[in-house]
């Protein structure tokens, strides 16, 4: 009886250690309480005080995808896994973050326009953060679009630095998504294709060259994206 209630009790200290190591693990990667992302926005904990604005980071696709015009000009977000989303999450230790569209040029209705892009750049106060934010969003991405609900198909190779998909055909086609992250920033460049026909064969044919698009587009930021960050 005595045993039992010893086994009891190391059993129940067990899981108590799992239990506060887990919270911890999770409050550092992804939630944290306001006085945690207060302390790692200060030196010596910050990692990104020298790191320009996310409104300015975010501009620097109009750069590398020149032929494309400013639809919907740099604005700052507030980056979170919510519906219709299958994580529901917020993240911490996100120092700010903003959003950018581009267009083909013309004047064209909303859903008529022939290719669209769109950036999400997160600066998050410290590396790790900007670590378990790109895995939340690999392991999001792989189930569907977390702003669409679109199905969709993993492309990159698992010794690819960034993550790729393309939407499956079956849910439309056309669309190509990059996520990645260069120190403490991270970002998710989408391009779309517009849809001209349902053909199957068509449709493949859009989400390849949407995909051939995004990961040039993609490549080319990343790089100026370094040359942003510290030396």
């Amino acid at each position: 009886m005595i045993r039992g209630i010893h086994v009891l009790a190391l059993a129940a200290i067990a899981l108590a250690a799992l239990s506060v190591r887990a919270t911890e693990s999770y409050t550092t990667r992804y939630q944290s309480l306001p006085v945690q992302d207060w302390l790692e926005s200060r030196p010596p904990l910050a990692e990104s005080a020298a790191l320009p604005a996310a409104t300015d980071l975010v501009r620097g696709l109009a750069r590398t995808m020149p032929l494309l015009t400013i639809r919907d000009d740099a604005r700052p977000r507030l980056p979170a896994f919510g519906p219709p989303a299958y994580v529901q999450r917020t993240m911490g230790g996100v120092r700010d973050a903003a959003r950018i569209e581009l267009a083909s040029p013309g004047q064209f209705a909303i859903d008529a326009v022939p290719v669209r892009a769109r950036l999400d750049v997160i600066v998050f106060n410290r590396r790790g953060r900007a670590t378990a934010w790109s895995e939340l969003m690999a392991r999001e991405m792989d189930i569907k679009d977390p702003e669409s609900g679109a199905a969709q198909a993993r492309t990159a190779g698992p010794d690819e630095r960034d993550d790729v998909w393309v939407i499956a055909p079956r849910s439309g086609g056309g669309v190509a998504t990059v996520s990645g992250r260069r120190g403490a920033v991270g970002f998710v460049l989408q391009v779309t294709y517009l849809r001209t026909s349902d053909a199957p064969a068509d449709l493949v044919d859009l989400s390849a060259r949407a995909e051939t698009t995004a990961r040039q587009a993609a490549a080319d930021y990343a790089g100026w994206l370094t040359q942003q960050l510290p030396a």
